[in-house]
């Protein structure tokens, strides 16, 4: 039986194991809605597209499930760009699907409602790929390439294009196996490479471990080839909780950190596991390698994007570490010495450089009470989504993660405004396990109407804003460049107590950055969102 291709699209999502898209109605998408009214599909409006994409973020980065958004063609699309090329930069999989003018106007620049001039070589600078569909024929296959696209190799964000007129057109559907229920496919492990890598290993006298966002899901490897070797373990931002930051082997989150770097430096091998090495986790600085790198990855194209593998294995990371670990197995067993006694030396160390890297000055204390705090306020498994601000820049390696995928930050593309929204997207997904948000009064601004989404759906989200009147990372550029006065960084702030009442939210004011703890505890038992305000001390009058 033939049924409306927008109809088809919908079951096409359900079939591929879609649950939930976040999206904005509009006159050229509405065939879709219709489909979608009547679907178990649900549906989350957002109040901005930005908000839309920040929001299928959330949800996939918290989970490594493909997220999805369905936004308008034209402006719809041109807002989302921004989430999407977040989610490229930090190998997050989105599906955003949009519609399109009528194809008899395509190209034309006839000034349709929503043309643009070209908007899949626009979108495909944010996405791994952007397919548009002109056959009903071809938008199941076209939904089953766009996720298998998204989640397999590097994950990242696809974009998928409909035409109105052909969303309108009636084709045929067969339903296929879930999408989830098929098995995920990996490259065939290189038996050479692991063999030559496990070689080196063994004979190694100071390994280290790089872990990022490509090992989420490879926790228990990553720890039994540690503790076998006694070998230290820096993570990338991504990489946080890869291994429960409070084990002893742990450095967390410190590569930028001047003592740790001179420690990579003096490694005879390291080994990177699911990371680029990308110059904004090294804040800009190459990777101090003296010693033998190898480098594991599905993008075969990291071996030799900001660092020269000697070896690259391109795999799975959990397969690679468990091959590896396998050929360690075999012959006599060697004992490493334990390294846990000055490893934390070296960690203390590092943090009391803390001050140096991020240049905060004054506030630096209560950033780093604020950070303890809310640590200390969010339960082991919850998940602290941080937007880009100060505070955020401290708990890259002062707040500890003890599971992966736990801590959220937008630290590749740098996007303000992502908090809110990915913590309404991560709280969809977990199934009610506690998420906060961290974010500063500036970001807060760029998406502070996603608070309605969360207020609507009745999230207990609480959302600690650092309220420093303005754009204090800027501020704190502008004064250490010598500027002779401020410019476009001492901004007015609404009135969050009055606008959380405006919503139905809650408000809560923070006297100091230790008292977080206690009022995170609060929010999470209310059936809505709670904004918790903090002034730091250089900014009270």
């Amino acid at each position: 039986m033939k049924v409306k291709a927008s109809k088809v699209l919908v079951r096409a999502l359900e079939s591929v194991g879609v649950t939930a898209i976040f999206g904005i109605p509009g006159i050229h998408n509405l065939d879709i809605y219709e489909a979608l009214a009547e679907s178990t599909i649900r549906h989350i409006t957002a109040r901005h597209e930005q908000g839309a994409g920040f929001m299928a973020d959330g949800w996939a980065r918290s989970t490594g499930n493909v997220g999805t958004a369905l936004v308008i063609s034209g402006p719809g699309l041109t807002n989302i760009l921004t989430p999407m090329a977040q989610a490229l930069h930090d190998s997050v999989p989105m599906v955003v699907i949009s519609s399109q003018i009528p194809t008899s106007y395509i190209g034309l620049g006839a000034g349709f409602l929503h043309e643009l001039r070209n908007s899949t070589i626009m979108a495909q600078s944010a996405a791994k790929e952007s397919i548009r569909v002109l056959d009903p024929h071809d938008i199941q296959p076209a939904v089953e390439k766009a996720y298998r696209t998204a989640a397999s190799g590097r994950p990242g964000p696809v974009h998928l294009e409909i035409p109105m007129d052909v969303l309108s057109m009636h084709s045929s559907f067969t339903a296929n196996p879930p999408a989830k229920a098929r098995p995920a496919w990996y490259p065939e492990l290189p038996e050479r490479e692991i063999i030559k890598a496990a070689k080196i290993i063994k004979e190694a006298q100071n390994p280290v471990m790089i872990l990022g966002g490509g090992a989420r899901k490879s926790s228990k490897e990553t720890l039994a080839l540690a503790e076998k070797l006694q070998a230290a373990v820096i993570e990338t931002c991504a990489g946080k909780g890869i291994m429960d930051e409070r084990n002893p082997l742990c450095l967390g989150a410190r590569l930028h950190f001047p003592s740790v770097r001179k420690f990579i430096e003096e490694a005879d091998v390291i080994i990177a596991v699911g990371t680029e090495l990308s110059p904004t986790d090294l804040w800009e600085k190459p990777l101090p390698k003296k010693g033998i790198l190898i480098q594991i990855d599905l993008d075969p194209a990291n071996f030799g994007r900001n660092a020269t593998a000697d070896i690259g294995i391109r795999a799975d990371a959990g397969q690679a570490l468990s091959a590896i670990l396998k050929e360690l197995e075999k012959g006599p067993n060697v004992q490493y010495p334990d390294k846990k006694t000055f490893l934390a030396s070296l960690k203390e160390q590092a943090k009391k450089e803390l001050a140096e890297i991020t240049g905060m000055g004054k506030d630096l204390a209560d950033m780093k009470d604020l950070i303890h705090a809310i640590r200390e306020g969010i339960p082991d498994d919850g998940i602290l989504v941080a937007d880009m601000t100060g505070p955020a820049y401290v708990a890259i390696s002062e707040y500890s993660a003890y599971h992966p995928s736990t801590f959220l930050h937008p630290v590749g593309f740098g996007t303000l405004g992502f908090a809110v929204p990915a913590a309404i997207g991560a709280y969809l997904a977990n199934g009610d396990k506690p998420v906060a948000a961290l974010t500063g009064d500036g970001g807060f601004q760029f998406t502070m109407a996603e608070m309605a989404v969360a207020c609507q759906e009745k999230l207990p989200i609480p959302i600690i804003i650092w309220n420093d009147q303005g754009f204090g990372e800027i501020r704190r550029n502008e004064k250490a460049r010598g500027f002779r006065s401020f410019i476009g960084v001492d901004n007015r702030t609404p009135d969050l107590k009055c606008f959380a009442a405006s919503l139905g939210a809650n408000y809560l004011l923070a006297s100091s950055a230790k008292e977080v703890k206690g009022l995170l505890k609060t929010a999470f038992k209310e059936s809505c969102p709670t904004i918790i305000e903090i002034t730091p001390k250089e900014r009270k009058h």
